[in-house]
């Protein structure tokens, strides 16, 4: 019995650590369901990559990209994909919303930050920056 347990177990973590991106740990993978994440360049290439990855995670997303119509389709498709069954903990529902704007703009990044509380429930607990 305990051989089966200790062979599930290793299965699920082999099946987990064959989704984490280079570079992350299983701790730090394991942290992400319901991790409030700001993710600058969200909306095209590696960030868009890695914002789908946290939002099959269940992570609470704010993408911002530069171009408004690119973010929105960025999170849209995310919102239409469902996270990984079982990873959402109970009563959490995945977020994504978006935002666009100069990052090199302190008046955008003001607004942005204001915007927090409403997107993501507080200020992020992670971000991420992949802006061009």
């Amino acid at each position: 019995m305990a051989l089966a347990a200790l062979s599930l177990l290793w299965l699920t973590f082999q099946d987990a650590s064959a989704q984490i991106p280079e570079g992350m740990s299983l701790s730090y993978y394991s942290s992400l369901p319901a991790t409030k994440i700001l993710i600058w360049g969200g909306d095209t290439g590696q960030g868009l990559d890695m914002s789908r990855f946290a939002h099959s995670r269940c992570a609470l997303l704010l993408l911002v990209g530069k171009n408004a119509e690119d973010a929105e389709a960025a999170a849209t498709q995310l919102l239409a994909e469902p996270p990984v069954a079982g990873t959402c903990p109970p009563g959490v529902e995945p977020v994504v919303h978006w935002d666009a704007g100069d990052i090199h703009n302190a008046t955008y990044v003001l607004r942005l930050t204001a915007r927090y509380e409403s997107t993501l429930g507080g200020s992020p607990d992670i971000s991420w920056n992949f802006a061009e």
